[in-house]
């Protein structure tokens, strides 16, 4: 298809048809998941094709007989043992860490390389409310250091969840779930890696299901209380995983960037061709989600810790929290402290994730200047006007940090870059991990059945009673391996979209540089302590289409 800008198409009064059609198609509901805008319904050309139906289907060709296989083993027996949670994955590969969950090496390295290392944040003041102390840090790191001296060095990590603080839990097959409200300290340890150092795991910091008590877990504490509390910490950690940097900050904040679009800008528009391997079968992929997963009985209402009421308020929250001028991906990894690489130099979702960020930057750059030669043609541009007030409203888009009117190219190479980074590389970031690291449950539970005690004293029978029973654990393995199993395409490909010759020279030198960042991925690979998959192109997808 041949791309015009408005003002310069030869055939307006068709544009302005496909344009009136697509408004009646595309409506926002503002009120489901109020504040979140979704669609209100999804028009047909937004449903999986035949071919991606065909192929996610038998990508999860071994799933039915993986689910019968640990039925028939555990649906009569309570689970005993950590083990025994190896037989969900019968006929499915083996998660790589297995042999080395429970290392605080390993949970450390989760932090920076894990399904959720969006979440870790450098401190340079300590909270004020903070009750992990020197004491606990001597303990752990010995005399040599003291806390307020890790502090000035850069040196002290925190993970940290307030708006899971309201969620009090839900219930699952009459069994009460729990979420453990936890905020883990760790310190950055030069050393003679090949990385330069090692993240360490200095506190944990546990409220009591009471609440008469903030019990602090250290390395220092017997095995098991110390394992329960990374135990806990995880489960936090996947709940704002799935529902927060996930969900929210990828299928929901972009929604409303492919609705928009739909509407204001026309089928040949440069940016719409530019843009819709982005937004294939998002639409439908939220449809899906909303009907599915967030409905009482859902998923979500299953095995998620909060009721379902609990988990949307959070979704909501997290959504409000997103703003498109801070997610521009070098400002998000500034603003949570964690772009100095003195400081930190071993971080693969920081380091491979600016990589691949630079790749998108570069390359909508070039395109966006095959179209946008002047300042004339950004202001006559009158769909991309429309677009961004569109965008911005609070009856359309409300997407925050939105610029009502493009004033510049370079101010549309931002926006245009932060939304196929969200779509391609970020999402698949987050969403690829959580085979590797929520497969195997007991790295990562989405909900507690047991409540946190008032007191330290855990044994391996309360352990088993924390993690989830047969049916909750089997839902968790069912649905990562549905939203795992399928690669569609790959992020740079844009074989039906472009057929202006200039734009496809973009595309392959856009794959040549996304190669060459592959290979650079494989080499710092072969030092990691865990090699960092997911912001390697080959294993990045164009769309949040999983």
């Amino acid at each position: 298809m041949e791309p015009y800008l408005p003002q310069n198409d030869p055939n307006p009064s068709a544009r302005e048809n496909w344009l009136r059609k697509n408004q009646e198609d595309y409506e926002f509901d503002h009120d489901f998941l109020a504040p979140i805008p979704i669609l209100k319904s999804v028009p047909k050309q937004e449903y999986f094709s035949a071919e991606y139906t065909a192929k996610r289907l038998a990508s999860m060709a071994n799933l039915p007989a993986n689910m019968l296989a640990a039925k028939a083993k555990n649906f009569f027996d309570p689970l005993d043992t950590l083990e025994e949670y190896e037989e969900f994955l019968s006929f499915l590969p083996k998660p790589n860490l297995l042999k080395n969950y429970r290392t605080d090496s390993f949970f450390a390295e989760q932090r920076l390389s894990g399904a959720n290392a969006i979440a870790t944040r450098r401190l340079d003041e300590l909270p004020d409310d903070l009750v992990i102390n020197n004491s606990h840090f001597q303990g752990v790191l010995g005399t040599d250091s003291d806390l307020e001296t890790a502090l000035k060095e850069g040196r002290l990590y925190f993970l940290d969840y307030p708006l899971l603080e309201n969620i009090k839990g839900g219930n699952s097959e009459n069994v009460q779930k729990y979420l453990p409200k936890a905020r883990g300290l760790f310190y950055w340890q030069t050393n003679d890696l090949a990385v330069g150092g090692s993240l360490l795991p200095v506190g944990i910091e546990l409220k009591s299901e009471s609440g008469n008590n903030k019990l602090i877990y250290t390395p220092q504490d017997s095995p098991l209380d110390w394992f329960f509390a990374k135990l806990c910490l995880q489960v936090a950690e996947g709940n704002h995983q799935e529902l927060g940097t996930h969900f929210s900050y990828t299928h929901a904040v972009m929604a409303p960037f492919a609705i928009v679009t739909a509407r204001q800008l026309g089928e040949n528009h440069p940016l719409t061709l530019l843009l819709k391997p982005h937004f294939r079968f998002m639409l439908f992929d939220n449809d899906l989600g909303k009907t599915q997963f967030l409905q009482p009985g859902g998923p979500v209402d299953r095995f998620m810790a909060g009721t379902l009421e609990e988990s949307l308020t959070f979704v909501a929250q997290t959504y409000q929290t997103w703003n498109i001028q801070d997610f521009v991906f070098p400002t998000y990894i500034k603003n949570r402290k964690m772009d100095n690489r003195d400081l930190l130099p071993h971080y693969p979702f920081r380091d491979d994730g600016l990589l691949v960020w630079q790749a998108v930057e570069d390359f909508v750059a070039n395109y966006v200047k095959l179209y946008y030669k002047t300042a004339e043609d950004i202001s006559e541009d009158y769909e991309l006007q429309n677009w961004a007030r569109r965008l911005a409203a609070e009856d359309g888009g409300r997407v925050k940090g939105m610029p009502e009117k493009i004033e510049n190219v370079e101010q549309l190479i931002e926006i245009l870059t932060v939304v196929i980074f969200t779509c391609g590389p970020l999402h698949s970031a987050l969403n690829f991990p959580q085979y590797e690291y929520m497969a195997f449950v007991p790295n990562m539970s989405y909900a507690a059945y047991h409540p946190v005690p008032d007191a330290k004293g855990i044994d391996m029978e309360t352990i088993l009673k924390f993690l989830p029973p047969f049916k909750q654990a089997a839902d968790q393995v069912f649905w990562t391996v549905v939203l795992t199993s399928f690669h569609y395409d790959k992020l740079g490909y844009y074989d039906e979209e472009f057929t202006d010759p200039l734009a496809q020279e973009l595309a392959i030198q856009f794959q040549q540089n996304l190669a060459d960042i592959e290979r650079q991925i494989d080499i710092k690979n072969q030092i990691r302590p865990v090699p960092y998959q997911y912001f390697k192109p080959s294993e990045i997808i164009n769309s949040i289409n999983t």
